[in-house]
């Protein structure tokens, strides 16, 4: 089984400055993920890493395993897709070292993910053969029954007044995609623009610590804050 990583780092953010940039337990965001990789070379046949940062491309020297590939203008925009980045490295690196089963994709905005997430995703692609991509879910902790619009200063139900009374318990289990991990078939990389193609296979992390997915100032206090908690009580995530 030849699967590779791909950290999809660009560098301008939108929401959160320099988001790759900040820190968390006195280490940058980019680094958990770079450091987590680093502990789990024997699952990956490489490691490459996208970006146009310059600061990320020059800590080459600290992971001199991992192909730092610079990421061509073109794609480094704020409407860049990021099936258009793996697209790419794709066929890069098949043309450059040959065939592959799948890519797992990480995004550096999800620094506690673990080594077991990542054995999981990995042990279900195993499963089901290398023909179905796996996509990392969690449970939603606001169900869309309960929630509500608000027009002319009237309450609207999502759904109906009905749901409001709706017992939690006989709620229908819905799912949210996490960011933890994609892994995506090679067929699924040539044929489909997504990272959730078609017929993947769910992978349920429950985790409310190892799911935060940061994408602005609150959600990197509260990182920080579970990242702290974690190591003062000496906890798994």
């Amino acid at each position: 089984m030849k699967i590779l990583s791909l950290v999809l780092a660009r560098k301008n953010s939108q929401r959160l400055k320099n988001k790759h940039h900040c820190t968390i337990e006195n280490k940058k965001m980019i680094n958990h993920t770079l450091d987590l990789l680093d502990n789990s070379k024997n699952f990956f046949f490489d490691v490459i890493v996208s970006t146009d940062d310059e600061r990320i491309l020059n800590t080459k020297k600290k992971y001199p395993n991992f192909i730092f590939l610079k990421r061509p203008n073109y794609l480094s925009l704020s409407k860049t897709k990021s099936y258009q980045v793996i697209k790419y490295v794709y066929k890069w690196y098949i043309k450059k070292y040959g065939n592959i089963d799948g890519i797992f994709i990480f995004q550096p905005t999800s620094p506690l993910r673990t080594k077991l997430t990542i054995s999981k995703i990995i042990n279900l692609f195993k499963v089901y053969k290398m023909k179905r991509s796996v996509v990392s879910v969690s449970p939603i902790s606001e169900h869309p029954e309960w929630m509500l619009k608000i027009k002319n200063n009237r309450i609207i139900p999502n759904i109906n007044f009905k749901s409001f009374s709706s017992m939690s318990q006989k709620l229908e289990k819905l799912y949210k995609i996490n960011g933890l991990g994609y892994l995506i078939t090679s067929k699924d990389i040539v044929s489909q623009k997504t990272l959730v193609p078609e017929n993947s296979v769910p992978c349920i992390s429950s985790s409310q610590f190892e799911n935060i997915d940061i994408d602005t100032k609150n959600d990197l206090i509260k990182a920080r804050l579970y990242s702290k908690y974690l190591k003062q009580n000496n906890k798994n995530i």
